[in-house]
């Protein structure tokens, strides 16, 4: 069987506020393998960005193990992990913010290539390659972010993410600022680059749409915990957590004649993510809960097939 190009175990993350301490990941593990998209899919404020900052180590994990290439990347610091951070990179949700306003084009997507030491005269040549590779003209060298539309800046972050040929790439909602138009482009980009570089992506959306579109299997993450991880297809035909079926059955359908009779919509009010339920944390939005849900965790469990769930009551 496939090793995991990338193998979280355990991962939590604990942030400090007035009101206490808030889990914004708490106890998170899973596998994602070499060449293959795993969606991180939930509602906003469920912990995906962070858990996604904190794969590359742009946060510091509260407790847990991330290994990457069988290498812990919990336990390194200074070289050795600049070293390992040019292995996996990171496109972020908004193209305006995440790119240096006084820098060029050619300067931004230079800047790891600097980082890793490659000489100055071969930097101008990669980076024109790097931008013929996401779709932009070479003339565009020398203009600056606010001369971009959303579109063209997103692949100006991609860009600059293919610069140290990673093998891993977390996106964390790439397209989400994007019109819709725009955002099948950006799609159609990641999954060429994917072929063509045989990239891992995990890819962060609570658009339930773009995610069936891109991805090859779900996590799907409620209040800092996970749910459910299976293939994408078994999640929208055959969900086994009652918090996945609603997600999917709140997304809007296109077709205006199919009725939303037989649809599980969200309910309930949202536990405090400092005081959680000591059971299932999504006990008080879920009409299947009993006693032993508010109490007792439940474990992820092995349905076969590549299909996980933590659930009392699964649906099947």
């Amino acid at each position: 069987m496939m090793e995991p190009l990338l193998r979280v175990e355990h991962l939590a993350k604990y942030f400090r506020s007035n009101a206490g301490q808030v889990k914004a990941v708490d106890d998170v593990s899973f596998n994602l393998y070499p060449g293959e998209t795993l969606a991180l899919v939930g509602e906003s404020g469920c912990g995906k960005s962070t858990l996604g900052r904190l794969v590359i180590r742009l946060l510091e994990p509260s407790k847990g193990k991330i290994f990457m290439d069988g290498v812990d990347l919990s336990g390194l610091k200074g070289r050795e992990l600049r070293k390992m951070r040019s292995r996996m990179q990171m496109v972020f949700q908004d193209p305006f913010s995440s790119l240096d306003p006084h820098f060029t084009v050619g300067e931004i997507i230079a800047e790891p290539l600097r980082n890793a030491g490659v000489p100055k005269e071969e930097q101008q040549k990669q980076v024109l390659s790097l931008m013929e590779r996401v779709g932009l003209p070479g003339e565009h060298y020398f203009r600056y972010p606010h001369q971009f539309s959303g579109g063209q800046r997103q692949r100006i972050g991609i860009a600059r993410a293919l610069a140290t040929n990673p093998k891993l790439i977390v996106c964390d909602e790439p397209v989400s600022a994007l019109d819709v138009s725009i955002q099948a482009q950006i799609l159609n980009l990641l999954r060429k680059l994917q072929k063509e570089s045989h990239l891992t992506f995990l890819f962060i959306s609570h658009d339930l749409a773009v995610v069936r579109y891109i991805s090859d299997r779900i996590c799907v993450m409620f209040l800092g915990q996970l749910c459910e991880i299976c293939p994408t297809q078994d999640a929208y035909e055959h969900p086994l957590h009652p918090y996945t079926r609603m997600l999917i059955d709140s997304a809007p359908d296109p077709d205006p004649d199919v009725s939303g009779e037989n649809r599980m919509l969200l309910q309930g009010e949202l536990p405090s993510p400092v005081n959680p339920p000591a059971g299932c944390r999504f006990c008080t939005r879920c009409p299947y809960a009993t006693e032993e849900c508010k109490t007792v965790r439940p474990e992820m469990k092995d349905y076969g097939n590549g299909r996980f769930c933590a659930c009392h009551h699964p649906l099947a």
